[in-house]
């Protein structure tokens, strides 16, 4: 029964997109996406004092902050998902050995409330980067992943300053701790499981992951991978980025609700949680080093991939 529920449920989602991509409402919140506001997000996170965001530093703690004073700036409610060493291993395993946790972290989820309030939407991407490395320096993380935070912020502002009621509640959550081997959304996700009602569903994730440069910056692109258990994601992104204007491709690379992967979509995968996750079109050679600066960010290919991802996430919801 749970599961001819779930698929009832999801087919339901899967019309009311149909009918408000044909009308093409989305495209009026476009104009609130906003150029200058994504450039000083990402300065401000990569600045020489953050010393690269190393989840449990108070360095990071303070992008913690910046990230909750943004949603709450744009009419969120705002909680931190505060995160110990002793509650990670109670809830998702002990570390491996030679490794340890950070003593500290914290998820930031921002909520809107939905008409079906125990129905959920989730919209992800981690906060937190490598840190300062011995004999290397400062690694900023302008793309990894302060590009997926700029996306998460605007999308929260995008759909806030709507107006619109969504069908259902919609999680936007930055999460920490990812570089450490996804701990922050692992967290979430098996602690949701323990906690919440049996009636609370996720329905849907987004994933946000290394989305500000291209390889071709004449003809931006972006890969879009998703769960292939549900077919119909991919013929969603189709039918929205006939509204993107050019030039701007997608890649589609197709994975599985098998729980691989090597950024937070993985956690919701395992659960078989239709999910979608934006990331680079190829794999940059700043990846992972100090040189990962923001004067490298195609600002365009960022924001397109923002709009699309605003028609996707307007469809599920409305």
């Amino acid at each position: 029964m749970k599961r001819l529920f779930t698929a009832v449920l999801l087919c339901m989602a899967t019309i009311t997109f149909a009918q408000s991509v044909q009308e093409g409402d989305f495209k009026k919140q476009f104009e609130v996406y906003s150029n200058k506001y994504a450039q000083e997000v990402v300065d401000f996170m990569t600045h020489k004092k953050f010393k690269g965001r190393e989840a449990g530093t108070k360095e990071n703690f303070k992008i913690m902050e910046f990230i909750k004073g943004e949603f709450t700036a744009a009419g969120l409610d705002v909680q931190v998902q505060e995160i110990t060493a002793e509650s990670l291993a109670e809830t998702i395993g002990e570390p491996k050995p030679g490794k340890t946790y950070p003593e500290n972290m914290g998820n930031v989820i921002a909520r809107i409330k939905g008409k079906q309030h125990n129905k959920y939407v989730i919209v992800g991407a981690h906060y937190d980067h490598l840190g300062k490395k011995k004999g290397l320096g400062i690694h900023p993380g302008a793309d990894d992943n302060a590009s997926g935070i700029v996306a998460l912020l605007s999308l929260a502002k995008m759909m806030k300053s709507s107006g619109i009621t969504p069908e259902y509640t919609i999680l936007f959550c930055a999460w920490d701790g990812e570089e450490k081997g996804l701990l922050g959304s692992k967290y979430f996700v098996e602690k949701w499981f323990v906690t919440r009602a049996a009636s609370d569903s996720i329905c849907y994730y987004m994933n946000f992951d290394m989305v500000g440069r291209t390889a071709t910056p004449e003809h931006p692109a972006v890969t879009f991978a998703w769960n292939d258990n549900y077919p119909y994601l991919k013929e969603q992104c189709t039918k929205v980025a006939e509204k993107i204007p050019g030039p701007f491709r997608i890649l589609y690379d197709q994975r599985f609700g098998d729980g691989k992967g090597g950024s937070d979509y993985a956690p919701f995968s395992a659960r078989n949680i239709p999910f979608v996750a934006w990331m680079e079109d190829e794999m940059h050679e700043d990846y992972h080093k100090p040189t990962d600066t923001p004067d490298k960010i195609h600002w365009i290919k960022l924001r397109k991939t923002v709009l699309l991802a605003y028609g996707i996430l307007f469809g599920w919801v409305n």
